[in-house]
């Protein structure tokens, strides 16, 4: 009997301790060998997808592993040779708010993105300096955000669409270059370097940035894996895009990438934020006081 009751004491702790050991499966999700989040994955490479003259679209894998969601960063190419940028903002169209693709429904845009954060007090009013022609939606600057991007340009002399980098370059001379600024976060320089985000360095989200390259184009990004903002600057920079300057616009659930042409569609939105909102669940676009979009010229 003691014997017996040796044997069933000893399997007992031993099924016990594997359970306690395992990690429960995710449903509908294959499980596969852990990979510790933020080490560095197999070299990404790029193939865009031609979406029409100006307009070029790719999915690439991030070379720093996520534990949430696909690990992709979505992005979208645009020629401002070809493509024209519009500020579309609640508070120019009788304070209603709208998703990012009924935005572009409304106002014919092929694509759309996040224009920037905004007061939730005041949930049509940009966090940073926004202003469209003669429209100011917030005529107050942001000190720590220290990038600028400017379109409608107002002659040839500055690029068609530039991320204005306010701790280097001449806002007072660029200021009268263009009819429509927004100001948002740097991500990257005008030097072509990451700037660290200090103030909330712990912070990881999904998220919505635009960027410019080398050759003026611009690029819509997208990532529903969370990343720090600094750990994403530094994957944009070691990824063949060629990126010159960077700036972040939204994260959490309230990020929205839009993309409608005659055959593609693309719908992505975000959802996870530590620390607040820890969930991988949002499947809908938020409605948006504030996006930027493209149609063909």
């Amino acid at each position: 009997m003691m014997f017996r009751f040796t044997i069933i004491i000893c399997i007992f702790l031993f099924s016990s301790s594997l359970n306690f050991n395992a990690t429960p499966p995710q449903k509908g999700k294959k499980q596969t060998q852990k990979k510790k989040a933020g080490k560095k994955t197999t070299k990404s490479t790029i193939k865009w997808k031609s979406l029409s003259e100006g307009l070029d679209y790719a999915e690439i894998k991030a070379p720093v592993y996520s534990r949430v969601n696909d690990n992709l960063i979505t992005a979208l190419k645009i020629n401002p040779k070809f493509y024209k940028f519009e500020l579309a903002s609640s508070s120019e169209n009788d304070s209603v708010e709208y998703t990012v693709q009924d935005w572009c429904a409304l106002k014919g845009l092929t694509a759309g993105i996040n224009a920037c954060m905004y007061k939730l007090k005041q949930d049509q009013t940009s966090m940073g300096f926004m202003k469209n022609y003669n429209h100011y939606n917030n005529p107050e600057f942001r000190h720590v955000y220290r990038a600028m991007l400017a379109f409608n340009r107002i002659d040839n002399s500055v690029p068609e669409f530039m991320i204005i980098d306010l701790d280097h370059d001449d806002w007072k001379h660029l200021a009268p270059k263009y009819n429509t600024f927004v100001q948002n976060i740097k991500m990257v320089d005008a030097n072509g370097k990451r700037s660290s985000w200090k103030k909330k360095k712990g912070l990881r989200s999904s998220m919505v940035v635009m960027a410019t390259d080398a050759d003026n184009n611009v690029l819509f990004l997208f990532t529903r894996s969370p990343y720090s903002i600094d750990v994403f600057s530094s994957m944009l920079l070691s990824l063949p895009l060629d990126i010159k300057r960077a700036a972040y616009l939204e994260g959490g659930p309230e990020s929205s990438f839009y993309v409608n042409t005659k055959d593609t569609l693309v719908e992505k939105v975000g959802s996870y934020v530590y620390p607040g909102w820890t969930t991988d669940l949002n499947k809908e676009f938020r409605k948006l006081p504030n996006i930027i979009g493209v149609k063909k010229k």
